[in-house]
């Protein structure tokens, strides 16, 4: 099973994930990322922090990048369209 690292970038620097996960594809590193994201988005929201311009950098375990996730496509359609306005 391949090795998956979900590191959080927010534009001046990068927080690593040291362990990462065994996942069974990069459609599955992607849920990870999306189910982080939104445990992210509830902690941020308690604490009164906007992380709308961070996102989850996917990479494999060569450290090349495989996809990335923003923060924002964590958040339900009504929410984000909203928050678009």
């Amino acid at each position: 099973m391949p090795r998956f690292f979900l590191h959080i970038d927010d534009g001046t620097q990068r927080i690593e994930d040291e362990e990462g996960s065994d996942l069974p594809d990069l459609a599955a590193a992607r849920e990870e990322a999306l189910g982080a994201a939104r445990q992210l988005w509830a902690a941020a929201i308690l604490a009164g922090q906007d992380i709308a311009a961070c996102r989850f950098v996917i990479t494999n375990g060569d450290g090349n990048v495989m996809d990335t996730v923003d923060m924002d496509e964590a958040l339900p359609e009504k929410l984000a369209r909203r928050l678009r306005l």
